[in-house]
Order: C-alpha cells, then sequence, then structure tokens
C-alpha cells in the first residue's frame, strides 16, 4: 500500500518535530556545557589532582591540551595547594607513548617530584580516565580534577555517574581558541546525551 499525500504530510511534520526537538535537547545541553566552563568552588589545598588527558603528537610531543592541563596543575602543586598528582591518558594505535606518560615528562620537566605522580596509562575514554583511576585515588579525601574548561560538563556527569561523591572540577589556566573551543563543547554535549541514553538503556 502506498501512503497518501495526506500520511505523507503528517509524518513530515512528526519527523520535523522531532528533528526540533532534538536540536533543543541539544542546544540545552551545550548551554550546560559552557555555563560549567568555570568548574566548582574549590577549598585548597586538597590531596589530589586527576589530570585528563589529550592529544599526543607524532614523536610523543605533548599538544597544546596536555601542556595546558598539567601546567594548571604544576601551578597548584608549587603553591602547596595540591600534594600528589594523577595523570590519567592510555596510547592510541598511532602513539608511541601513553598520554600519561607524555604528561609526566611535562610535569617533571617543570620540577615535580617524580615520588608525587601516579600514573594510569589504560584508558581510551573519559569515561575509562575516572573508572581506572578510582581505584587509584582511594585514599585522596579531596579530589580536583583538571582538564580544558570545555570537557569539565562530562567529567562532572560522567564523575556523578561513577559515584565519586568528593569531586570536584578546576579548568585549565589558558584556553584553546575560540572556534575550537566552541566545537569542542557541542561535541561534549553529544557525549553527554550518548552517556545518558547509554544510561537508560541499561535499566531496561
Amino acid at each position: 500500500m502506498i501512503p497518501g499525500l495526506t500520511h505523507m504530510r503528517w509524518l513530515a511534520r512528526r519527523g520535523l518535530e522531532v528533528c526540533l526537538f532534538c536540536a533543543v535537547i541539544l542546544l540545552c545541553i551545550a548551554l550546560y556545557v559552557f555555563w560549567q566552563f568555570s568548574g566548582d568552588d574549590i577549598d585548597f589545598p586538597v590531596d589530589c589532582a586527576v589530570v585528563f588527558g589529550a592529544a599526543v603528537h607524532k614523536g610523543s610531543v605533548p599538544g597544546p591540551g596536555i601542556t595546558r592541563r598539567v601546567e594548571t596543575a604544576v601551578d597548584l602543586y608549587n603553591k602547596g595547594k595540591v600534594k600528589t598528582i594523577f595523570l590519567t591518558g592510555g596510547k592510541g594505535s598511532e602513539e608511541l607513548e601513553s598520554e600519561a606518560a607524555v604528561m609526566q615528562k611535562v610535569a617533571m620537566r617543570m620540577g615535580v617530584d617524580p615520588a608525587d605522580i601516579v600514573l594510569e596509562d589504560q584508558a581510551r575514554s573519559t569515561w575509562e580516565n575516572l573508572q581506572l583511576t578510582a581505584p587509584l585515588v582511594a585514599d585522596c579525601t579531596s579530589i580536583v580534577g583538571i582538564s580544558d574548561r570545555y570537557h569539565l560538563a562530562r567529567i562532572a556527569f560522567l564523575a556523578d555517574m561513577q559515584g565519586w561523591g568528593n569531586f570536584r572540577t578546576l579548568p585549565a589556566k589558558r584556553v584553546p581558541n575560540p572556534l575550537f573551543e566552541t566545537r569542542a563543547a557541542f561535541r561534549e554535549a553529544l557525549g553527554i546525551v550518548y552517556y545518558s541514553l547509554h544510561g537508560l538503556l541499561t535499566l531496561f
């Protein structure tokens, strides 16, 4: 049976309504991502900082995201505001070293005592960053997660899903260029949608 013109128009309207609804939801989540740019209010000093990995360039050269994030953690460390730095990030298929190992080199060049650095070098996603780091920070009474500000909303969202009760977020002091950051914020919004849907599906 071939649908009539009226039925086709009805389907088109419903399809448009669904698309508009999804667009509004995504926009609202993106606004939440931007709203979280400043991170949380944190009472320093804290026991531990968790630094989230970013891209490693060819030849194990740290990308700008790694540099921004590690610089922020090291600044806190040098000021006595953080005791131990946890660096989390695995190795991509084309990388020679893990993100965590590259971050460790950056931190040590900036003067951090190797004894105050703990690596988690297996994670391949933000979810795994948190999941695999959780056992390592079990003795930390206060924790701050450090990343670029566009990343903080998803970190906080996933940390809440995993039951990190004593977790706060802090943005890197330096920021990427506005175009990159805007695109990244919308990708983060999509990531939040993905994990929200995944969480709902596990209930059924």
